[in-house]
């Protein structure tokens, strides 16, 4: 049976104090309820090992919560801290970039509540799960068990743990068989073994030891070696101390897959590349029919070649997109490395979309801080970004809405955030909305154009900038994207 976790409260709202704490004990959770961060520190000073979860509000008088916040992610980094937030906006990616593990909106739902509290638990299970199996290892350190091993040694993928010095800690015999190394050479380098410049330095990242990583991060890549495409998922290993003490990859050989999905894409962009020009053609050719260059037309044919013109634009923007994600596959996307002023990014991008939002009534307005840093980047890729998110509001939104952008210096990153009033997204949808050629499929969107490709886009242009997206929406009340950019130096 789970053990069910020892839950703080640091709200000083009463009304949301007692609403969080009767939902947490109607499920028989132990909960303690405080409406100060001074009581929080005095509680958790008493009880050392007596808190797993802590919900923390931002807006707390006095002490306040980011000072609560960086002492436990130094102190006490085993407690899994939740934001609680009016809004989630700002505040909240500053107490996720300090530890948290997610915001919790303050005008929440029952249903709402505990989707966001569901997770947070199961996380701490499966992280005091992770602590036994680190227990029973350490256990068994040392020549591993008979047992252990064949368990391993039976897995299809491989296995390669090392310590924080780089030596090899534990191979399992299918990870032996893609490195050509016996699985007896525990206790040496690793270097002098898997000689790839790349895989030493995600291990060396993962565990905390290269500069500017941070422990606990997690890294998915795919990496060739030979005749192998593997993909390999490199964690730090974690004392219960909270110290990293070394890497565990877990890889897995995906050159069959893979091979598929590249023959799929290059079909799908060779196919797109020869649809770029003849449709360019028919939308020069249309728009001179609709316009009455080539003749006169009577309404009927007006607007029945009006409609196929918009569907040729819509064709024509799914090409484009296509082009522009095979680019940045094949990494051409940080071509032009320059000081970028994302106001006059910002400012041509609202011209190209003045026409669009015009038609549907939409009411765009932006708001940009004074003396705004410059950041370094691809000026094409940047502008995607706004295009992607800009487009996608107005397109989202129902006529008579409104679209909010603002530029501001947040931290060491400049943010742009973009707001709408349009049809949200559903919670099920959040996690996928950045995923290749994914669309939200309703009776509100089955008539709204798009590749599906847009916000894959940003999410890839904005990592391969060092920068994160953020997302916040409900249905049917709008949404808010939130990209951070670092500052140039």
């Amino acid at each position: 049976m789970l053990t069910k976790p020892n839950i703080l409260v640091v709200e000083n709202n009463i009304a949301v104090l007692n609403k969080v704490n009767q939902l947490l004990t109607s499920r028989g959770y132990n909960v303690i309820a405080v409406e100060r961060a001074i009581e929080a520190f005095d509680i958790i000073q008493r009880k050392p090992r007596g808190i797993d979860i802590m919900l923390l509000s931002l807006e707390l008088p006095r002490l306040g919560a980011m000072p609560l916040l960086e002492t436990l992610r130094k102190a006490r980094s085993e407690i899994l801290i939740l934001a609680m937030s009016a809004d989630c906006g700002e505040e909240a990616i500053e107490a996720m970039h300090a530890g948290a593990y997610d915001c919790i909106r303050k005008a929440f739902t029952t249903e709402r509540f505990w989707t966001k509290m569901d997770r947070a638990i199961e996380r701490f299970h499966l992280k005091r799960e992770l602590e036994t199996l680190q227990r029973e290892s350490r256990s068994i350190q040392g020549p591993w068990s008979d047992s252990m091993r064949a368990i391993l040694d039976s897995m299809a993928d491989g296995i390669l743990v090392s310590d924080l010095h780089g030596n090899l800690v534990f191979c399992n015999s299918t990870a032996a068989g893609m490195f050509d190394v016996a699985c007896d050479e525990v206790g040496r380098p690793f270097q002098q073994f898997i000689r790839n410049k790349e895989l030493e330095k995600l291990l060396g990242n993962a565990a905390g030891r290269e500069p500017d990583t941070r422990t606990g991060h997690h890294e998915v890549c795919l990496l060739e070696t030979g005749d192998k495409r593997l993909r390999i998922h490199i964690s730090p290993v974690i004392s219960r101390d909270g110290v990293p003490v070394g890497t565990v990859a877990l890889i897995h050989d995906v050159m069959h897959i893979s091979g598929m999905d590249s023959l799929r894409d290059d079909f799908i962009f060779m196919v797109s590349h020869q649809l770029k020009s003849p449709l360019s053609s028919m939308l020069m050719q249309l728009s001179v029919v609709v316009d009455g260059l080539a003749g006169d037309l009577n309404a009927k044919q007006k607007d029945l070649l009006t409609k196929t013109k918009e569907k040729t634009k819509s064709m024509i923007t799914l090409v484009n997109d296509l082009l522009d994600f095979r680019r940045i596959e094949e990494g051409k996307v940080l071509q032009e490395i320059e000081r970028l002023d994302l106001k006059e990014i910002l400012q041509r991008t609202m011209e190209m979309m003045a026409v669009s939002a015009e038609e549907r009534e939409i009411s765009v307005t932006t708001h940009v801080s004074e003396d705004l840093p410059c950041i370094i980047g691809d000026r094409n890729a940047i502008e995607a970004i706004f295009v992607n998110l800009i487009s996608n509001a107005v397109k989202y939104t129902p006529t008579g809405g409104r679209v909010t952008v603002d530029l501001y210096k947040g931290g060491d990153d400049v943010r742009i955030k973009v707001v709408d009033t349009g049809i949200g997204i559903a919670q099920s949808d959040i996690n996928r909305i950045f995923d290749k050629f994914y669309r939200i499929r309703s009776e509100t969107t089955k008539n709204i154009a798009g590749s599906g490709l847009g916000l894959s886009i940003v999410k890839r242009i904005v990592d391969l900038h060092k920068g994160t997206v953020y997302v916040e929406s409900e249905e049917n009340k709008g949404s808010t994207f939130i990209v951070s950019l670092p500052i140039s130096r």
